[in-house]
C-alpha cells in the first residue's frame, strides 16, 4: 500500500494505478485484519473504483482524490448504513436518510469509503476496547496484545496494518491522538467549531469534533482540507526550524510518565533544538486547571449522562460495562456544578491563551505510556486508571478548545511514542506548518 495520498492520486491520474487495483489491494488486507472493520463495503467499493477507471480512461474530469479509499469511523452517518456507534443498542436502527456534512464533502473530493471502522462504544473510552465487536490490536508487539487506543481504534489499526492511507475518526478527549500515538501513525484534533457535528453521533457537543488520522502530516492535511470542503488547499510547507517557537510546559501533563515516553520524548526535544527549534519551559498554571476539571467535573461525562439516561435504564445490560459505568457517573455531577466548570473553562482559556503569546504551538507527550496490554485492563480498577492515563494529556487540547496533532517521535522497531503538537483555537493552517517541520526533522523517511 501507497502511504502518501497525493502520490496516489498522482498514480491514479497518470494511469499508472487503477483505482480497482488499489481497491483490491485494500479489501485482500482488511480481510487478513482482526476486529479492525464493523462493516466492509466491498461490492460498493469495486463499483466506485470501477467508475473512476471507466471515467478517467474516458478523459473525464475527476475530483482530486478519486478513487482512494479510506475507512471512517462507526460514529459518522452515510446514506444508506446504520450509524452504530460501535454498539449494539443502535445496530438494529434504520439506516441514515443523508450523509453528514463531513462525509457528504469527502466524497465530492473522491475518496470511496471501505468500511465503517471498530471504536469505543460511543466513543467513550480512551483505551479502544469494544466487547461486542472485538478489540483491534496496536499494530506495536501483537503478540504482547497490547491496546489499540481509543476511541478511534480502528482507524488507526487501519493505517498502521496498510489497509487504507488515512481514515476519519473523531476526538473528544483524544480520541484521534491516542490511537494514532499507539499505532506509530499521525492523527488530528481540529479547533473545536470548525466542523459541523451535523450527522455525527454525539458524545460531548461541547468538546466534540471530527479529525482524520493518517500516515503523515500532509495527509491529514490534505483529508482535514476535503472536510472543510476545500478540493484544491493552499500546499502545505514546512517552516524553517529557526522560525518554530515552542512552549514546553511545567505541568502535571509532564508527570508520571512511562520511562521510555519519558526518555524517547526528552531526545525528539533535543533533535528539535538541534536542529534550530525554540523551546522554551514554562510554568502553565492554565493547563494544570484545565486538566483538574478534566479529572474531577468532566463535561463530556455529564454531558454523555444526559444523552443515555434513558437508553440505560431500558437497555443498560446491552451496553459496554465500563462505557456504562462512565456515563453513569454523570448522575452525580449537578447542574450547578456542570454550569460552574463551564464558567472556571472559559476563565482557564482565556489564561491559557495569554500564555500561548509568541509560541506556535505547546509540546508534551501524547500519551504518558506506551499501549498497554489488554489484559491489564480485565478489572475496573486498573481499566479506570489506566484509561484516565490514556486520556490525560490529550484531554487538556479539547479543554482549551485548541487543534492539536500527534506524529510519531519513537525510532524505528522501538515502542510507539507521540509527540504532541497544540495551539490555541483557528491555529490550524500555522500548527500544519509547524508540525510538518517537526516530522521532517523527526521522522525524514516520512516526506
Amino acid at each position: 500500500m501507497l502511504t502518501s495520498i497525493n502520490r496516489i492520486a498522482e498514480r491514479i491520474r497518470s494511469g499508472k494505478l487503477t483505482s480497482l487495483a488499489l481497491v483490491e489491494n485494500s479489501l485482500a488486507a482488511a480481510k487478513r485484519s482482526k476486529f479492525v472493520f464493523i462493516k466492509l463495503n466491498a461490492e460498493q467499493a469495486r463499483l466506485q473504483a470501477e467508475g473512476v477507471d471507466n471515467a478517467r480512461r474516458a478523459g473525464e474530469d475527476l475530483p482530486p482524490y478519486a478513487g482512494i479509499p479510506i475507512t471512517l469511523k462507526d460514529l459518522f452517518d452515510v446514506q444508506g448504513e446504520v450509524t452504530a456507534a460501535g454498539s449494539r443498542v443502535l445496530a438494529s436502527d434504520p439506516p441514515a436518510i443523508q450523509d453528514a456534512p463531513v462525509i457528504s464533502r469527502l466524497r465530492e473530493a473522491g475518496f470511496i469509503f471501505l468500511g465503517r471502522v471498530n471504536m469505543s462504544e460511543f466513543a467513550f473510552s480512551g483505551m479502544g476496547t469494544n466487547p461486542h465487536y472485538g478489540t483491534p490490536l496496536s499494530i506495536w508487539n501483537r503478540q504482547s496484545r497490547r491496546l489499540p487506543g481509543g476511541s478511534s481504534s480502528g482507524s488507526a489499526v487501519s493505517i498502521a496494518e496498510g489497509i487504507v492511507p488515512g481514515s476519519i475518526g473523531s476526538d473528544t478527549a483524544g480520541s484521534t491522538r491516542i490511537p494514532a500515538a499507539f499505532n506509530g501513525v499521525v492523527g488530528y484534533k481540529p479547533s473545536y467549531g470548525r466542523f459541523p457535528l451535523d450527522g455525527i453521533f454525539p458524545l460531548s457537543p461541547t468538546t466534540d469534533t471530527p479529525g482524520p488520522l493518517a500516515n503523515t502530516v500532509e495527509c491529514c492535511y490534505l483529508l482535514d482540507a476535503a472536510m472543510d470542503g476545500e478540493l484544491y488547499p493552499v500546499r502545505l510547507t514546512a517552516k524553517s526550524a529557526a522560525e518554530v517557537s515552542l512552549l514546553l510546559p511545567q505541568a502535571n501533563v509532564m508527570g508520571d510518565l512511562d520511562s521510555i515516553v519519558s526518555r524517547t520524548f526528552e531526545l525528539a526535544v533535543e533533535r528539535l533544538r538541534t536542529a534550530g527549534c525554540r523551546i522554551e519551559s514554562v510554568a502553565v498554571p492554565a493547563l494544570d486547571g484545565l486538566l483538574e476539571i478534566f479529572q474531577t467535573k468532566p463535561l463530556a461525562t455529564y454531558e454523555a449522562w444526559l444523552a443515555h439516561r434513558q437508553r440505560i435504564v431500558n437497555h443498560g445490560d446491552e451496553y459496554d460495562p465500563f462505557v456504562r459505568w462512565r456515563i453513569a457517573t454523570g448522575a452525580d455531577i449537578s447542574d450547578d456544578s456542570y454550569q460552574g466548570s463551564l464558567r472556571q473553562r472559559r476563565a482557564l482559556i482565556e489564561e491559557f491563551n495569554a500564555a500561548m503569546q509568541g509560541f506556535d504551538a505547546i509540546i508534551y507527550p501524547t500519551v504518558a505510556s506506551v499501549p498497554p496490554r489488554l489484559d491489564e485492563v480485565i478489572e475496573l480498577e486498573s481499566a479506570r486508571a489506566i484509561n484516565f492515563r490514556c486520556l490525560r494529556n490529550t484531554g487538556t487540547v479539547n479543554y482549551f478548545d485548541g487543534c492539536a496533532i500527534s506524529i510519531p517521535c519513537h525510532i524505528v522497531n522501538e515502542p510507539p511514542v507521540g509527540l504532541m503538537l497544540s495551539a490555541c483555537n483557528k491555529r490550524d493552517f500555522n500548527l500544519f506548518q509547524v508540525a510538518l517541520t517537526a516530522e521532517q526533522i523527526l521522522q525524514p523517511s516520512r516526506r
